[in-house]
Parts: structure tokens; sequence; C-alpha cells
């Protein structure tokens, strides 16, 4: 029986691995690199449904590229992506910031955007502390945490792309420190992210 599925789990596995690959190296998100990916390996034709890779899969394909091909790189990209991450959550610290995505999950590297979601009772209010750090910004597609959506703007700070989403503050609690893709850790707070900043020194 594992026999007559293995050329369709062979297929999944190279999409995740192809997608993966964008990611290292291209910085292509999870939905772009799996579009771009089937579009590579199977041009104009589509591959059957059951054998699309999850984000999980991908990102699974995602460590096991970047252990291989950027051992000597990727952790001090990762490092200073979490740094300028850090330094963003340290000036607004009123909204009682969380960061999520590949900062947190360990994948980040060079092209690596940062995904930080803030809590207040009213979005201009983030709006127009933005405005008075003198940053602009732009409405975008809205951050996606924990299965819910939340509306969000993009900007560049520190030679970065940012998305940041705001949530009400009831929300932050069951957001914070959840588990994602493979048991890794997915979204943490100011403390948590100096935290995995001090574990890899």
């Amino acid at each position: 029986m594992d026999d007559f599925f293995a050329p369709q789990d062979e297929l999944r596995t190279e999409i995740a691995m192809t997608a993966a690959r964008l990611i290292a190296e291209e910085g292509c998100d999870y939905p772009s690199a799996r579009h771009q990916a089937i579009k590579t390996l199977f041009g104009k034709g589509k591959p059957p449904k059951h054998c699309m890779p999850s984000d999980q899969e991908i990102q699974e394909e995602l460590r096991a590229y970047q252990a291989l091909f950027q051992a000597d790189t990727q952790p001090g990209e990762l490092n200073e992506l979490r740094l300028v991450a850090l330094q963003f959550m340290q000036l607004m610290v009123q909204f009682e910031p969380v960061v999520y995505g590949a900062a947190v999950n360990g994948t980040g590297n060079a092209y690596s955007d940062i995904h930080v979601l803030a809590f207040s009772d009213d979005q201009k209010e983030v709006d127009y502390w933005l405005l008075n750090q003198n940053i602009a910004f732009d409405p975008c597609e809205d951050a996606l945490l924990a299965g819910k959506a939340f509306p969000a703007v993009a900007f560049r700070w520190r030679q970065r792309w940012f998305q940041l989403g705001v949530a009400s503050p009831v929300d932050r609690r069951g957001l914070l420190n959840r588990q994602g893709a493979g048991d890794h850790l997915f979204q943490t707070d100011l403390a948590g992210l100096n935290r995995l900043i001090e574990e890899a020194i």
C-alpha cells in the first residue's frame, strides 16, 4: 500500500523542496514560493491537490536546506533580524507588541520580513504613533496569526520590511507564545524575543 502512494509523496516532497529553496535563496513568501515551485516543475500544468505541500512541510524542508547549504550564514542573519525586531518592539513597548514568523521560528534570513502585532483599541492610535516616529507606511494585506486576520500596514525601518498588524488587547493572551509548525515557537513578546537572542549567543 505504501508503494502505491510513493510517487505522490515524492511529488509533494519535490514541490516542498523547490519552494524551500526559493524562500531561502530569493526571499519568497510561502504562497509565492509554492506557486513558483509548481510553475517550475509543471509549467502550465497543475499537480493534484493532494500533492500540494502544507506550510509546515515547506518549513521543514526550509530548515533542512538552511542546515545543509546556509549553516555558515543563516544563524548570523537570523540574529540580525531578531535584533532589529527587538529594537522596534522596544520603541513601541506601550502597545505590548508580539513578534511572529521567521524571526521567531528560527528560519529567518537576510531576505525575511519582520511581522509584528501591536495591541490597541484604536488602530489610528498606532498609525499616529508611526507618523510621530517619522515612519511612512502603506496599508497592506491583513496580518494573519493563529487563524485570525488583523488590519495591517507595511513600512521599511532599519533596512528591513515590516508588516505591523493591530489587534484588540483582549486578543493578546490567546495569541501569545502559541506553538507553530513542528512544535517550534511561532510568536513571542519582547521578553521572549530577548531570550531567543541570548540563547543563540
